[in-house]
């Protein structure tokens, strides 16, 4: 993908301090008004965003400029991000509504319904094996949107429940139920192979 994080990246002279803070440094200097701060945070997040927001969009072309918007809504408003929460949490949150804005028309993004049964078990055991993961991704492209959208922020990205629940713009039981339902689903594709490990 091209890189767009010159033009946050583009004041003279040496980064210096910068390049070795962490994600929250980075914010604290980017909210005080460093670009050179902002564009290592572009750096540093803008592969994970533009994964997620390609297997959204579908194409990587509307990842790519979904990825820029998101980037730019992001550095329009870090001065109203609050610290006390993660970032990336806020990150993926303006990614999402992004995306979501950009295909609302199309409908791409269904809702689930309210009354859908609830599951709270773990099913990462479909991800334990590294040569599994591939063809379970794949697999997971057929589930719902909203089913895929959860099960990949939640194993992933590794973000918790809560924050899942946050940048999907929904509630934590609901989370689970499409954390829920998408397990079932890839089992029910999978021949029964991993049943008896996920139910």
């Amino acid at each position: 993908m091209r890189n767009d994080s010159a033009e946050w990246n583009s004041v003279p002279g040496d980064v210096g301090p910068a390049k070795e803070l962490s994600p929250e440094g980075l914010v604290e200097q980017s909210k005080a008004g460093c670009r050179e701060a902002f564009g290592l945070l572009v750096e540093h997040y803008q592969e994970r965003v533009f994964n997620f927001l390609c297997r959204l969009a579908g194409n990587p072309h509307d990842a790519e400029d979904l990825t820029q918007e998101t980037f730019i809504k992001v550095y329009q408003n870090i001065h109203r991000f609050n610290c006390a929460q993660a970032f990336s949490t806020w990150l993926f949150t303006i990614a999402k509504r992004t995306a979501y804005n950009h295909f609302r028309a199309s409908r791409r993004f269904r809702e689930l319904p309210a009354d859908e049964e609830v599951d709270f078990q773990d099913p990462s055991i479909l991800l334990e094996q590294k040569d599994q993961r591939t063809s379970i991704w794949k697999l997971a492209e057929q589930l719902a949107p909203d089913q895929y959208q959860a099960l990949w922020l939640r194993y992933a990205e590794g973000f918790s429940i809560a924050d899942t629940a946050k940048i999907l713009n929904t509630n934590q039981i609901r989370v689970r139920v499409l954390v829920h339902r998408a397990r079932k689903s890839l089992a029910r594709s999978l021949g029964g192979r991993y049943a008896d490990q996920i139910k």
